[in-house]
């Protein structure tokens, strides 16, 4: 199987198709996320605000899968990229990333981001290559946010997931392209506002009490602590200094 016989397929609402739906969580975004990366069938459901695009083989099985916010309004999450692991190194992730972007220039998207390891903080395992990821974003034209990460927990049950980069994977007025752009920036403040709303939704409220909560305060603090945040090209990741609390 090579990419260009990959059939790519966007589900917008759960009508789309319900069997592919389930097929694709279970034999692609399940095997490649932990527990505390990945919620429930409930929440990669496709709807006006989410797009699930499927990229099948020749048989029509799900082989790989990209689940994005399309927010033309403010900062969107590319929340999950994931190929199934017989099939990865065959081109499909690839494939979903070439589409998702023609998908955000169509749509207006503004800033698109994206969660991944930093690979100072996870280790190279059998199951786990940090450093290969970033690789592959950065030949599809991503760049990083000169901001560390923290994934909240998503849910009651899960736990955060601390040592994250992010990247960029669209903006307006570069569209990834570092080399037209030698040192490119993004206001913080949407970037802060997103943040925010991301730990509001997912852990029932944002980060505010230093003493309860120091990491989650320094996160949010080092993201708006300048009017403007630095993006640079991926290759420069280890220029993103580590979340340090005072």
């Amino acid at each position: 199987m090579t990419a260009p016989a990959l059939t790519l397929t966007d589900l917008t609402t759960l009508e789309d198709d319900p069997a592919l739906l389930a097929a694709t969580y279970e034999r692609v975004l399940r095997p490649s996320f932990t527990l505390d990366e990945l919620p429930g069938p409930e929440g990669v459901q496709p709807n006006g605000g989410h797009v699930l695009t499927v990229a099948r083989d020749a048989s029509g099985e799900p082989v790989g899968a990209a689940f994005c916010e399309l927010d033309p309004d403010g900062v969107s999450l590319l929340e999950y990229l994931a190929v199934s692991p017989a099939s990865r190194g065959l081109g499909a992730g690839g494939a979903l990333l070439a589409h998702l972007r023609e998908l955000w220039r169509a749509r207006g998207c503004g800033l698109v981001l994206a969660e991944v390891h930093d690979p100072r903080g996870h280790a190279e395992d059998t199951d786990e290559h940090p450093e290969a990821r970033l690789r592959f974003y950065g030949r599809a034209g991503a760049e990083v946010l000169d901001a560390p990460w923290v994934q909240p927990a998503l849910g009651p049950r899960g736990e955060r997931v601390p040592d994250m980069l992010l990247l960029v994977m669209h903006r307006p007025d570069g569209d990834g392209d570092a080399e037209a752009d030698a040192e490119p920036t993004v206001p913080s403040a949407p970037v802060l506002a997103w943040a925010r709303d991301y730990f509001e939704v997912c852990e029932g409220h944002a980060p505010t009490d230093a003493a309860q909560d120091p990491r989650g305060v320094a996160l949010l603090d080092r993201i708006g602590a300048a009017p403007a945040l630095r993006v640079l090209p991926l290759a420069r990741w280890r220029e993103v200094a580590p979340l340090a609390l005072d």
